[in-house]
């Protein structure tokens, strides 16, 4: 599930790290891709094509038919390749080039045109704060433990689309919905595009998130290595509190990579933890400035990991200063080159050549980027499009893994579910917009974490309208 750009809240404010007053880091910068071309005078820098990246519609609808996971796996990492090479803008990869749910959604006057800034926006997951209206599923809760630090990133093309289209503007989602409720549109027919025709290999979206460590000494950090009760206190909802493993990284360079320190973490008593290096993460320092700001921010989010990998608001208050620093641990990242669009989750990983997640990376992979594990969903279920297939469980650590909910059967039954049963395309294909009088967002679809979609289900998405698979979408005001 990715990209849930986080639904924007009157209350909550803004936290901008402006680039140029960042060391932002990521190490080897070798054998990398060639940069992208600039797409618009504000800098933005298109994606360069690397392997199969892009592919067409019938070649990717080809592997998902026959269940090719070799070449999905494959197109995913050529993806990432992509995204992360060099723009050419300082020590940028391509992905920071691009306009963010700030300039999108928060930055909407009449008038203006879409302008890029040069800063991260960071906010609220919306995995955290979906609403469902439907009573057979409820709602997903918040769980203050485990917070996180996400933004969106979008590229020109879908960009521009969303803005120059209006899709960023509540006004225009409901005029869209009323007029198919007055025209009496089909359900399958009851949606918005975010580009001109049903794919577009340029669109790409993106969320990444960050955890803070202190930047004067040294800091355990947990990471995720699957569910068991040797890696986690809690099987249901593995959350990065709950982790029973972690690498050290010393900012200060004291401790070398290689090294072991005791220390002790997330509860566990004390004992020796490997050291790794800053540069194994792509991160970013944090000014005075932008602390000062963040640290109104933290008080009302309680979005971040923070102290002793807590998101309770003192917590993440008291990593949000100066000289701290936010290490990049997991992405989200959606290519409409397919209607559905092709779904790859990357989380950082001690293991970058884990059996099953890394060992495939290829050698157009290189530097920091190198250290992040892949999850792909390109299908809901398999055999692909078949409604009564086996669900495909693809999910990111660092957002899903705190969900649980509800869901009740077309028999009746209730089932009881949690973030570590979910799968990306599922949860985006419910992504729709219904006009919510008095509150903030919007009404959304029933919610369920898994398994087939069809998108003519009149149960699910009667009288909505479906957002071409971006949660990001809701936050239009």
């Amino acid at each position: 599930m990715v990209f849930h750009a986080g639904l924007r809240s009157h209350h909550f404010l803004l936290f901008s790290v402006i680039l140029t007053l960042f060391l932002i880091s990521c190490g080897d910068e070798k054998s990398e891709p060639d940069v992208g071309e600039v797409s618009d005078s504000t800098g933005v820098v298109d994606p360069p094509a690397v392997g199969t990246y892009p592919s067409t519609q019938q070649t990717i609808q080809g592997w998902i038919d026959k269940v090719d996971m070799k070449a999905i796996r494959g197109h995913g990492w050529d993806v990432w390749a992509s995204i992360t090479s060099p723009s050419g803008e300082g020590d940028l990869p391509v992905w920071e080039t691009w306009y963010s749910g700030y300039d999108l959604f928060d930055d909407v006057k009449p008038g203006k045109k879409l302008t890029r800034k040069r800063f991260h926006p960071f906010t609220n997951p919306a995995q955290f704060h979906h609403q469902s209206v439907i009573k057979r599923s409820g709602s997903i809760p918040q769980n203050p433990s485990e917070q996180v630090t996400s933004f969106n990133r979008y590229t020109s093309s879908v960009a521009e689309f969303i803005w120059d289209h209006g899709l960023n503007r509540a006004s225009v989602l409901d005029s869209i919905n009323e007029a198919f409720d007055k025209a009496g549109t089909p359900v399958i027919d009851r949606q918005v595009l975010t580009s001109a025709d049903s794919t577009d290999s340029k669109s790409i979206v993106l969320k990444p998130v960050f955890q803070f460590i202190s930047g004067t000494e040294p800091t355990a950090v947990p990471y995720w290595d699957g569910i068991s009760p040797e890696t986690t206190t809690n099987l249901a909802n593995p959350e990065p509190y709950t982790w029973r493993q972690a690498v050290v990284v010393d900012p200060t360079g004291k401790l070398k990579p290689g090294d072991s320190v005791e220390m002790a973490f997330n509860g566990e008593p004390k004992q020796m933890l490997p050291v790794v290096s800053l540069d194994d993460f792509y991160h970013i320092v944090l000014t005075a400035e932008e602390a000062k700001e963040f640290s109104n921010f933290a008080e009302t989010s309680g979005d971040d990991i923070g102290l002793g990998n807590k998101g309770d608001s003192a917590s993440v208050a008291a990593m949000v200063k100066e000289g701290n620093i936010a290490l990049l641990m997991a992405m989200h990242v959606t290519t409409k080159e397919i209607p559905n669009w092709t779904w790859q989750t990357f989380y950082w990983a001690a293991d970058p050549n884990d059996p099953q997640f890394g060992n495939d990376r290829p050698a157009s992979v290189t530097g920091c980027w190198a250290h992040y594990n892949m999850k792909t969903a390109y299908f809901m279920v398999t055999p692909a499009n078949d409604p009564k297939g086996d669900p495909f469980v693809a999910f990111n650590p660092y957002l899903e893994t705190n969900l649980s909910g509800t869901v009740t059967t077309s028999s009746g039954e209730k089932v009881k579910w949690t973030g570590v049963n979910s799968n990306c395309m599922t949860c985006h294909r419910l992504a729709t917009w219904k006009q919510n009088p008095g509150q903030s967002s919007p009404k959304t679809a029933d919610y369920q974490p898994d398994g087939f979609i069809d998108p003519a289900d009149s149960t699910l998405f009667g009288g909505y309208t479906k957002l071409d698979f971006l949660w990001s979408l809701t936050r239009s005001q």
